[in-house]
């Protein structure tokens, strides 16, 4: 691919059908979603037990706001998750291979992705900025093909959700299948949720090889990217850095 030049009222999703709305239509309700917009049909008190020590309040409201976000497009999937930055040629691969899984089996696909990304609450003073603005990378999700593109708004709270509680949402809130992940994916608190432990707990997870850039033994990667254009090169450049 080639590129080109504290609480549920205001964590909301960007979840819509991949239906030929015009780009920036879709620009538009990424707007509006993350600016706040309404989710309704909050799920009833019985339906958020969680696995979490009953003091991790955030994580029983982040595990609430989830649930919410994800259960208006529950449908069999091949799930593929990831903060897809910039939506390079290591993401294009991995979203084909999940979409040809989905194609294969009957499902849809279905992309999820962070905004903000983790590493920009988590460690903040390390961080970039992204390679595209949100609006752009769901444009590139879609185009890569996939059915569905679901934003979860990444904060403090969500990031104490364990690895198992966030599996088990994605499988009885999203309907997922199977997950699509690169081999070094990890999900959950202290990415405790490797490919290993994921299957330890029963998901069927798809590990795809790394991508690598041509000729060098690195990974094709987001942040190497992100500091290449941090350091002042062009952005269509900064792609070959990576």
């Amino acid at each position: 691919m080639n590129p080109p030049g504290s609480s549920a009222r205001t964590i909301n999703p960007i979840l819509y059908l991949h239906d030929g709305r015009p780009s920036q239509q879709r620009r538009s309700l990424v707007a509006e979603s993350v600016h706040g917009v309404h989710i309704a049909g909050r799920p009833k008190t019985e339906e958020l037990s969680v696995t979490e020590p009953a003091h991790r309040t955030g994580g029983q409201d982040a595990v609430a706001r989830l649930s919410a976000l994800l259960r208006p497009h529950r449908g069999p999937s091949v799930v593929t998750m990831g903060t897809f930055d910039g939506v390079h040629d290591g993401h294009a691969a991995l979203l084909a291979h999940a979409k040809g899984l989905a194609t294969a089996r009957g499902l849809r696909t279905i992309a999820v992705t962070f905004s903000p990304r983790p590493d920009q609450v988590l460690s903040p003073e390390h961080s970039l900025p992204d390679i595209v603005p949100i609006a752009e990378r769901v444009d590139r999700l879609h185009a890569s093909g996939v059915d569905d593109v679901v934003v979860i708004p990444f904060d403090r709270a969500l990031a104490t959700v364990t690895a198992e509680r966030f599996a088990r949402l994605l499988a009885t809130d999203l309907s997922m299948r199977t997950l699509c992940v690169g081999e070094d994916f990890a999900l959950g608190h202290n990415r405790e949720g490797s490919v290993a432990y994921l299957r330890g707990l029963g998901v069927d997870v798809v590990a795809c090889p790394l991508i690598r850039t041509a000729g060098r033994a690195r990974k094709i990667s987001s942040s190497v990217i992100r500091r290449a254009i941090a350091d002042g090169v062009a952005p269509d450049q900064a792609w070959q850095a990576a």
